[in-house]
């Protein structure tokens, strides 16, 4: 080797030599200031709640900290100071995503002990974010706690899951065997079924069933009933755009005075009969859905006034943008899906708002669901004639011009040459609309209250404790019992009929029961008062009439935090990171049990 060679290479081997010792050695953090630090984030939502401030997430999480956790993290005086050595580790760029999950991992842990190995229902749901299109799982898990409380806990959210073959049940299965939750103890699956079909779930419902047999299927939406039809109605780009004008319209009316101001005017100088308190809260800034198309269609004219007045001379920028948004939705097909939908909704109000109430009467709710179909079904074979005189003489009315049915249909969106047929304004009105939408709405009608399901409501609603156990029956109970044959042996249905002797003579002569109306006020009573001990058996059918997702009146629900879940997610990117910031969010008391040596040991393992 020549000598330059080995100078060559000496000098190579110094360099090598000083990028290796100038390259930074790991850095470490104290993880449990780290945990702390991220456990304020979380219980405050920082990572998906806007504060106003319109401040990044990390300027958030040093501006707006509690003076105790910022002598934390100066080590300020009089801090307390966790015993024993600090507990260094490395810094890695998904030191916050790995303490945020196994925070997860470890609520679901405190979801199972609050469970205490009782028996528990399932509600799953698959949602997309219409900004986005992008899909997530949520899974909940219903129960009855230890105070006789019917509770809905948040188990996870999976984003982007797959939806075709076996993709559904392995994120489930991944959960509960985490929380340490068994199949076996499932005795309701409930199954919001958003845009995708039954199929996505048969895997899953197989293997429930495999579990456990007495796990019932419910959906959980069936007693929120109008918000779900007129969801299940915007499969079409019509009743979509209704719906949205409808949400727009509300949004204009509680967030501009000038247009409100300017709409009650209009009302007002036209002699329209229409109740002035236009900002009443509920799905809409009018009420209901239901409510509010029955009045848009009442002020259609002076709406439409009104939105031009914004759009021509509102003082901000965002309610013109909105005013053109409706604008924009008020097509010449809009008075016909107004009127359809406001007539539709009207077939079933009834029956939402009983299902609304708390006092649920089963057996009057059964007789208002068969009303409402036959509505529905005379509306499609003899009401056709009398709703095209309403359409026209709205359109009249509100100066819209009525399409001419002998001409042949066009389309607001162009279709392929497969999807597109010539066809007259006459059939795609009758035919392609109207009773397309009147089946779609019966469609869901027996899909939310099937067989079976409606017969476990009407025996389970024989405990119903209003008017002193008015509806109480002894034998549809024991009836109701023997589809619980895992419970209620045959030696055990002879001891639950005994104990349902005992138990109504025992509560219709008990003030303290005098004033309860619903079957979860009746389980918290029964805690208080010790019978739910007295009465073992009549408590266990109780909480099995609980744990059916979708019957009314929860003490928490999950129709509460799915919207949270919905209205973030349109905001926030559908990924891991903020799926298990929310769920720590949302179960707050229970993520605020977790140990810092919980978290630190989910992380080592």
């Amino acid at each position: 080797m020549e000598p330059s060679d080995c100078e060559s290479c000496t000098h190579v081997h110094d360099v090598a030599m000083e990028e290796l010792q100038e390259q930074p050695s790991h850095k470490k953090v104290d993880i449990d200031r780290a945990i702390d630090l991220m456990r304020f984030a979380f219980r405050e939502g920082m990572a998906f709640l806007d504060n106003g401030s319109g401040r990044s997430f990390e300027e958030r999480m040093i501006v707006d900290m509690s003076d105790f956790m910022v002598n934390m993290l100066f080590q300020g005086p009089g801090v307390p100071q966790r015993d024993g050595p600090r507990r260094m580790r490395a810094i890695t760029p998904t030191l916050d995503k790995d303490i945020a999950h196994a925070f997860v991992k470890e609520t679901r842990k405190g979801v199972a002990k609050e469970l205490q190995g009782d028996l528990f229902g399932i509600v799953l749901d698959v949602c997309s974010s219409p900004s986005t299109f992008k899909k997530y799982m949520v899974l909940f898990v219903r129960y009855v706690n230890v105070k006789g409380e019917v509770v809905e806990r948040l188990l996870g959210i999976i984003p982007e899951p797959d939806v075709y073959d076996s993709g559904i049940k392995v994120p489930v299965d991944l959960m509960l065997s985490e929380a340490g939750l068994s199949l076996a103890n499932v005795r309701g699956q409930g199954y919001g079924l958003a845009r995708y079909g039954d199929e996505i779930f048969t895997q899953l419902k197989k293997s429930v069933a495999e579990a456990s047999a007495s796990a019932y299927c419910m959906h959980p939406n069936a007693f929120k009933l109008q918000s779900t039809l007129a969801s299940a109605s915007q499969d079409r780009v019509e009743t979509y755009q209704l719906f949205q004008a409808v949400d727009l319209l509300s949004d204009l009316i509680q967030g501009s005075p000038q247009f409100r101001e300017k709409l009650c005017s209009l009302i007002k100088e036209r002699g329209l009969n229409l109740d002035s308190d236009i900002k009443k809260q509920g799905e809409t800034c009018w009420g209901s859905y239901y409510e509010a198309l029955v009045k848009l269609a009442a002020c259609l004219d002076p709406v439409c006034d009104a939105l031009i007045f914004m759009a021509e001379h509102a003082s901000r920028t965002n309610e013109k943008h909105m005013a053109l948004k409706v604008q924009w939705a008020i097509t010449d097909d809009f008075p016909f899906g107004l009127l359809l939908m406001r007539d539709v909704l009207g077939a079933t109000n009834e029956l939402s708002l009983a299902l609304d109430r708390n006092d649920l009467d089963a057996k009057n709710c059964m007789a208002l669901l068969q009303e409402s179909k036959k509505q529905l079904l005379i509306m499609t074979d003899e009401g056709w004639p009398s709703f095209l005189k309403e359409v026209n003489l709205l359109c009249s009315e509100s100066d819209m011009p009525m399409p001419d049915l002998g001409e042949n249909f066009k389309p607001r969106i162009r279709l392929s040459d497969e999807e597109s047929r010539t066809i007259t304004n006459l059939e795609h009105y009758h035919i392609d609309y109207f009773i397309k939408v009147i089946n779609k709405q019966l469609e869901e009608l027996d899909k939310r209250f099937s067989k079976e399901s409606l017969e476990l409501v009407c025996l389970a609603s024989c405990l119903n404790p209003r008017n002193s156990f008015q509806a109480f029956d002894k034998d549809k109970l024991i009836e109701f019992a023997q589809f619980y044959p895992t419970e209620f042996s045959d030696t055990g249905i002879g001891a639950l009929d005994l104990q349902l002797q005992v138990f109504i003579k025992d509560v219709r002569s008990d003030a303290r029961f005098h004033e309860i109306s619903a079957l979860s006020d009746l389980s918290v009573k029964m805690v208080e008062t010790g019978k739910n001990v007295m009465y073992p058996l009549v408590y266990l059918l109780l909480k099995l009439a609980l744990i059916l997702p979708g019957t009314a009146a929860t003490a928490k629900t999950a129709s509460s935090a799915m919207k949270f879940i919905d209205s973030t997610m349109v905001k926030e990117p559908c990924n891991q990171w903020i799926s298990d910031c929310l769920l720590l969010y949302l179960e707050r008391d229970i993520f605020e049990s977790v140990t810092n040596d919980a978290v630190v040991a989910s992380l080592a393992g």
